[in-house]
């Protein structure tokens, strides 16, 4: 009799858990799907809670949850009554946003140089290739993720774990302006790529102080052209 409570009670727990797990995987699944949605839309409409249920096929409870999440990331904002949107980037938010990867990326350019694997360059080497393939091919979307993989491979080769947090952390914004900068000019990702690839050979060539250069360079072009991205300043691209 005594086993049997125990048994019983062992089952109990165990559904309990299984629940609790399973609530877990579906506010993940929502806050994965819902952040999927709102960077590749790119856009700053807004969106209702039993809306976003119905397209996702996802229940109200986990959805509710995703959007606290999001808001507490910063990617959302939220307004009674009228549902919820990503904010406007402003361009003080780009200036600074600009600025933190000058100090960090460039950092880790200059450092890396000389100072990366065979096995690590060919890893790097991949995501290259397969950057200049979807430039040409303008498979937009793609280029993006990559370009996320790109500089993230370089700051965890560089291996300070502060950095990479704090790219980290800026990987959102840096989709959303990717997305901006590039997607009324597609053409302009085969110059990306190429500058991409120049730095990389700066870095697993040696050359410390054109590694850097190059990233600054990089930065600099990616910020002009978020700001002003059709020229109306006159700015030679």
């Amino acid at each position: 009799m005594a086993a049997d409570i125990v048994r019983l009670k062992s089952a109990r727990e165990g559904a309990v858990a299984s629940g609790g797990q399973s609530r877990l995987l579906l506010k993940d699944e929502a806050y994965t799907k819902i952040r999927e949605l709102l960077l590749d839309e790119s856009s700053e409409a807004s969106y209702s809670e039993r809306a976003l249920a119905a397209r996702l096929d996802l229940g109200l409870g986990p959805v509710r949850s995703a959007i606290e999440r999001l808001r507490a990331d910063g990617l959302i904002v939220v307004s009674p009554n009228s549902g919820f949107r990503m904010p406007e980037i402003t361009s003080r938010e780009i200036l600074d946003f600009y600025e933190l990867r000058m100090v960090i990326e460039c950092h880790v350019a200059k450092s890396l140089a000389g100072c990366v694997s065979a096995g690590d360059a060919l890893q790097v080497e991949k995501i290259l290739t397969e950057q200049e393939a979807s430039a040409a091919s303008g498979d937009t979307t793609r280029y993006h993720h990559l370009d996320l993989e790109f500089h993230s491979a370089l700051a965890e080769l560089h291996g300070n774990t502060e950095m990479e947090h704090a790219l980290r952390r800026l990987r959102d914004k840096m989709y959303r302006l990717a997305r901006r900068m590039h997607h009324a000019h597609p053409e302009r990702l085969v110059v990306n790529a190429a500058q991409h690839r120049a730095i990389f050979d700066a870095v697993r060539g040696g050359n410390a102080e054109e590694a850097y250069q190059r990233m600054k360079t990089h930065l600099d072009w990616g910020r002009r052209f978020t700001l002003d991205p059709d020229r109306r300043l006159g700015v030679d691209w």
